[in-house]
């Protein structure tokens, strides 16, 4: 059972990444603090740990810097920490926390809120957050072991202009180097760097439009600092995205990259909640038969050997439930989290590039199953601009859309959705593909293809459907087998629901009706046409026709309109639709005139 921060924590603490707040507030703290040792004593100089966002990253930055931490005005005085730190896993390892125990300068940045449009505006936040860092030591500028030199550096940094400039860019290339060498002149210690997030401005400057520029200050600022540099005890980042072409990584020499895909078990449990750790939780608020119900939701992913929660809606959903509530916290369902948390473009932006063995692999994700994915660790934030699929399937795995499901060889390894409610994200965002709000590129002709079948007019509804499969699946290359029926069916629903109750109600599917189950039935808004549809998958182009015929004839030998006879007052159209990759053929009949 996991420690917690105190004896009597009244509520969990949700957004909040910092350490002491924790602490102080009382909150209720899952104890990650043995990893501070694992982490600080690994062999190499460098060390890189890449996690989906919302795992704990920022909040285990927070922890190492609160623990190693000298007091400059007192070194060696180590109250504050014996003190936030008391009762916690790594106090009982007393000679680690003697000899690192706030013993160490230490040089801390997080890059995330550097998330602009354009360059300029990006650089702005970045020079920002580098006048502040500087700021928190300027009483280096009375340091007695400091020359004038040293002080006008600092100080050129500190007060630093905000426009670009190539002076500027210089400067800030030089920045986290420059601290490390005057805190190692003050201090007689060497630093250890922490960076949270260093990727988060490579990404957004991919994803608008500014990535050379960008890159050509973040690189040497990192590049510059972890580089063979005598003053520095140690670099720790975190991330997403190991930024190979970059240049960052490949100029170092001691260097680990610990990663979700390691089989390495180290740090496999130091971010997100093992199950212990989420029993416990729930335990100690009273929510035990609550547990299968969150598991569902928000466990799945594969750290190492590990299979870990994630901590963001675990949290989350801990905190909504102790909300005073009319019909009792227990009857409250697991609410979707992620799509508050998780980039939504890396699936959107991507739709239009995806080919036939793209959305294979969706289909089969989306039905539970795994898919083989080929990682690539050479990957680049500069090769977001290709639009290739293979980064698309990289992208979802470094961001915790999919999680390993079992080893490969080659780099080539089988991946699965984690969990529900990461599921129900992938749905909706290929509802907001072809809706985005009613104004997107496909909305009219979802609004025109629902309109030409509640009219009775397959013709139309033919041709519509096939330019929505066209604009959904890309087969510019080979298609290898095509995407199965359940793909398809998926595809229909996310066009509907795309609609809302604009045009249609009653939308369901697999009803029971007649003597089976109708694939998708539905009603007009004055509930005066019901449509019944039966979806088939066609193993080949020539075999459209005859199975799409096959699919209408279920339809009336089953009996599918049944329901809809009952609650309709005019007539009853039948579809049978037969696919093969980005073409359909349909059959219709009116059951009721």
């Amino acid at each position: 059972m996991p420690e917690v921060s105190s004896a009597t924590p009244l509520s969990v603490k949700v957004g909040t990444e910092d350490f002491r707040t924790f602490i102080e507030g009382g909150y209720y703290y899952v104890d990650k603090t043995r990893f501070i040792k694992t982490i600080l004593e690994g062999s190499d100089d460098t060390f890189l740990i890449l996690r989906p966002r919302r795992f704990g990253k920022t909040l285990m930055m927070s922890t190492l810097a609160y623990f190693l931490e000298q007091n400059y005005a007192k070194p060696g005085d180590t109250s504050a920490q014996q003190e936030l730190f008391k009762g916690l896993e790594i106090c009982k390892d007393e000679d680690f926390c003697r000899r690192n125990m706030g013993q160490h300068p230490v040089v801390s940045i997080t890059l995330k809120s550097i998330d602009a449009i354009s360059y300029p505006k990006a650089y702005t936040a970045l020079v920002s957050l580098v006048r502040d860092l500087f700021d928190r030591f300027k009483w280096l500028l009375n340091s007695s072991r400091l020359d004038d030199d040293d002080r006008e550096d600092f100080v050129k940094v500190r007060d630093l202009p905000f426009e670009p400039s190539d002076e500027g860019e210089r400067r800030i290339s030089d920045s986290l180097k420059k601290l490390c060498h005057l805190i190692f002149k003050h201090c007689g210690r060497k630093a250890v760097l922490l960076i949270d997030e260093y990727d988060v401005p490579l990404q957004k400057a991919a994803m608008n439009g500014y990535y050379k520029e960008m890159s050509n200050v973040i690189s040497p600022m990192l590049g510059n600092v972890l580089k063979t540099n005598p003053e520095l005890k140690k670099g720790i980042l975190t991330g997403c995205l190991r930024a190979t072409k970059e240049g960052i990584f490949t100029i170092l020499n001691n260097f680990t990259l610990n990663t979700a895909l390691d089989g390495d078990d180290s740090l496999s449990a130091a971010f997100g909640f093992t199950a212990d750790e989420v029993r416990a939780m729930l335990s100690y608020y009273g929510f035990d038969d609550l547990y299968e119900r969150t598991k569902a939701s928000y466990d799945g992913y594969r750290f190492g050997s590990q299979e870990i929660f994630c901590p963001w809606d675990v949290t989350s959903y801990v905190r909504d439930l102790l909300k005073p509530r009319r019909d009792g916290p227990a009857s409250l369902n697991p609410p979707a989290y992620w799509n508050n948390t998780s980039n939504l473009q890396i699936v959107t932006e991507y739709m239009p590039y995806l080919k036939a063995d793209d959305a294979d692999r969706l289909s089969m994700l989306l039905e539970g199953r795994s898919a083989e994915i080929r990682i690539n660790e050479g990957m680049s934030y500069g090769d977001l601009k290709f639009r290739r699929s293979p980064d698309f399937w990289n992208l979802l795995v470094y961001t915790g859309y999919l999680t390993l499901d079992k080893r490969g060889t080659d780099d080539v390894h089988e991946f699965r959705i984690p969990n529900a409610e990461v599921k129900k994200c992938f749905r909706d965002n290929v509802v907001n593909y072809y809706h985005d709000n009613g104004d997107g590129p496909y909305s009219h002709e979802v609004r025109k293809l629902i309109t030409s079948m509640l009219s009775g007019d397959p013709k139309t509804a033919g041709l519509v459907l096939g330019k929505l499969l066209s604009g959904f699946v890309s087969l510019r290359d080979s298609a290898t087998k095509s995407p199965p029926e359940n793909f398809y069916h998926g595809f229909i629903d996310g066009i509907f629901a795309a609609a809302g109750d604009e045009l249609v109600i009653d939308y369901c599917s697999n009803r029971e009706s007649g003597d089976g189950y109708a694939d998708i039935t539905f009603k007009s808004q004055d509930q005066d046409t019901g449509v019944v549809l039966e979806l088939k998958h066609a193993d080949s182009l020539r075999d459209l026709g005859r199975d799409a015929r096959q699919a209408l004839c279920q339809i009336e030998e089953k009996n599918y309109g049944e329901e809809l006879a009952y609650d309709c007052t005019g007539r009853i159209c039948a579809y049978g639709i037969a696919f093969f990759r980005r073409r359909c053929a349909i059959c219709f009949k009116e059951l009721r005139h």
